[in-house]
């Protein structure tokens, strides 16, 4: 057993730790079963609960128990929908809660991205315990995002509190990604094809191929997606949220055109990457962009998901050495001591934990141990 599967085997096992048992998730009182975004660990604080990220966890604690039968995991998984049913308004809900009485501009908008990943947990936990409350729920979520966000093309990236869309000014290549339509939206369709097939309603289906095809649009010939209108840099998160997305309806579907974009937006990344001096990958492709556990992580997942179709048209020498060297950078943002070990930092510099990275980390770990022994093209509770 090489040195790396052995580091793999022990980072994985603390994530998991971590993520069940550490203060960033809460268990007991009001907010029970929600996850806070991030945990500062010099001083510590926790800044706000993320409801995105409590849906994320809810398909991770679901994946948990789907290949180790963790009844932890499992309790975890329907604490978290628990309470992201009790704090939803009209089947959507709020991006941020938080008790403080800090100004927050982000605490009443409702974000489309977040209520997708929320639904997808929903679907997850409801297909490991057949609970028909969980479908019906998640069935009102997605009509909800179609009713609110869908304008026939594309989502609206958010409402204010009265649900009606804001518009950046997205002049000057300023805007933030998460506040505009964008490709990024097409990993919603994990969750909307699942619904299409569990409800047998179409509506489902037409509304992510939709997105998906608009998400193309976004996309340049080298496979670049445009994640910042009027400026030239991209941001690896949001790109490569699209990537899955795409992936993922092409599999599913058997759609050429999908698939095809997604691999594309792999290899362009694929391309950055080896061509970056880092050992990760980072946070966009302007100077000084530092590294991001989540983006490496999301990397390394994609490359071994998908390297039978990029072994077609990539150097498979140079694939195999850039997933190597993004697992071991994977390991430098690992947090190996204290009480929050098995944390994954955001970058490298930063005294904190992140939930999210964490999640997305211990996936990534887990599909590169099982690389040679399964064919593997995607997996069940995809994070």
């Amino acid at each position: 057993m090489s040195e790396s599967y052995q580091k793999s085997s022990q980072i994985f096992q603390d994530n998991l730790k971590w993520l069940l048992n550490s203060d960033i998730r809460i268990k007991d009182g009001k907010n029970k079963g929600a996850l806070f975004g991030w945990k500062n660990l010099n001083p510590i604080s926790f800044p706000f609960i993320y409801s995105e990220i409590t849906g994320y966890s809810i398909t991770c604690f679901s994946w948990i128990y789907s290949q180790y039968s963790n009844k932890y995991a499992l309790q975890a998984a329907k604490d978290a929908s628990e309470w992201i049913i009790k704090n939803m308004r009209s089947y959507i809900l709020v991006a941020r809660l938080s008790d403080s009485n800090k100004s927050d501009q982000t605490k009443s908008l409702y974000y489309a991205f977040d209520n997708g990943m929320i639904m997808i947990g929903l679907l997850n936990l409801y297909k490991i315990i057949k609970d028909p409350k969980l479908l019906k729920i998640a069935e009102y979520m997605g009509k909800t995002l179609i009713d609110r966000f869908f304008d026939g093309s594309k989502l609206t990236a958010r409402l204010d509190e009265l649900y009606n869309p804001i518009t950046e000014n997205e002049n000057g290549g300023t805007v933030k990604w998460s506040t505009i339509s964008g490709s990024y939206h097409s990993k919603l369709s994990i969750g909307l094809l699942e619904l299409s097939r569990l409800t047998n309603n179409k509506l489902f289906k037409e509304v992510s191929d939709s997105i998906c095809d608009y998400s193309i649009t976004l996309q340049k010939s080298n496979g670049q997606f445009i994640t910042n209108p009027e400026s030239d840099i991209t941001y690896l998160h949001p790109h490569l949220y699209s990537c899955e997305g795409l992936i993922y309806s092409g599999l599913s579907q058997s759609m050429h055109s999908h698939y095809s974009a997604g691999l594309r937006g792999i290899r362009w990344a694929m391309d950055y990457a080896l061509s970056s001096m880092k050992g990760g990958l980072p946070s966009n492709t302007g100077e000084g962009s530092l590294e991001q556990s989540d983006c490496t992580a999301q990397l390394l997942r994609l490359l071994i998901l998908c390297r039978s179709q990029l072994e077609k048209s990539v150097d498979i020498s140079e694939l195999d050495n850039l997933i190597n060297r993004l697992l071991l950078r994977l390991f430098d943002f690992y947090i190996s001591t204290g009480e929050d070990r098995g944390g994954m930092k955001y970058h490298l510099n930063l005294d904190s934990a992140c939930s999210w990275c964490t999640m997305f980390s211990m996936q990534a770990l887990h599909i590169w141990k099982i690389r040679g022994s399964e064919n593997v093209k995607w997996i069940e509770y995809f994070v």
